[in-house]
Parts: C-alpha cells; structure tokens; sequence
C-alpha cells in the first residue's frame, strides 16, 4: 500500500527535493518487499500479489508537497508500528533480525522526511533534551 502511494507522490510532486525523498520511498518499500517476499518463497508459502497497477499516469498534484510529507511520515509511522507487531507475533530469530534492520531503515528514512518538513518549516522540531553540561550544571 504504502509504495503505490508512495508511487503516486512522486509522478505528482512539485519540489525536486521532496520527488527524491518520496522515489527513495519507493525504492527502500520495493527492497522490503522483496526481502519480505523471499523469506515467505523459502517457506513454499506463495506471495502475495502486486497493485501497482493501480497507479495512474497522472503528473497533476491532487495535493500540496507539504500534505503528501505528511502522508509519508504517517507510512514511515505505521511501518514502524508494523514492523514492531509482527516482531512481537513472531518467535523465530532469523525473522526478527529481519524486522530490526528493515525498522532501522524505516527510521533513518523517516528522520531524513522529518528534517525535510522542519527544514520547510512545516513542522516544529521536537523537543529535545537538555543538555546539562552544556549549561555547566551538571557536577
């Protein structure tokens, strides 16, 4: 789901900066897919069909490059949430280390999208910790 939408982002956004974001989306959801895909080929369990067909040829944005960021932020949330409930549905190890590293990636991606939305000030950067050696109080 996430990578025809994904898809369909990229053919309609307007910033460079953003189409490329949006196209290594869609590249890192195609490698998940099929890492996802062998594990289940090396079991004899079929995979599932593609839709990518459901995307149309449209180069006209039905929506701003701020709202499709916002889109793929929630994607890269959701495949976090995801990927943190098969790891806990699932007791095999070669499994979870899959999980683990395909999360990882999710999340490196998802703090490249999040800096792209601050840096178009989009969105507030988050909170951060303080610091309290550098306000010299901490002994």
């Amino acid at each position: 789901m996430g990578k025809i939408l994904l898809t369909g982002f990229s053919q309609v956004a307007e910033s460079p900066v953003i189409r490329d974001y949006i196209n290594r989306g869609v590249e890192i959801a195609t490698k998940h897919i099929e890492i996802l895909s062998d594990h289940l080929c090396k079991e004899d369990i079929p995979r599932p069909m593609s839709s990518d067909s459901g995307v149309t040829n449209s180069t006209i944005a039905p929506f701003s490059d701020k709202l499709m960021l916002h889109h793929t932020n929630l994607l890269n949330q959701l495949g976090m949430a995801a990927y943190g409930t098969a790891m806990s549905a699932s007791m095999r190890k070669d499994i979870h280390a899959c999980y683990v590293r395909l999360a990882t990636e999710i999340a490196l991606y998802g703090l490249d999208g999040a800096n792209i939305l601050i840096q178009n000030n989009w969105m507030e950067e988050p909170p951060q910790a303080v610091d309290h050696r550098e306000l010299g109080l901490h002994h």
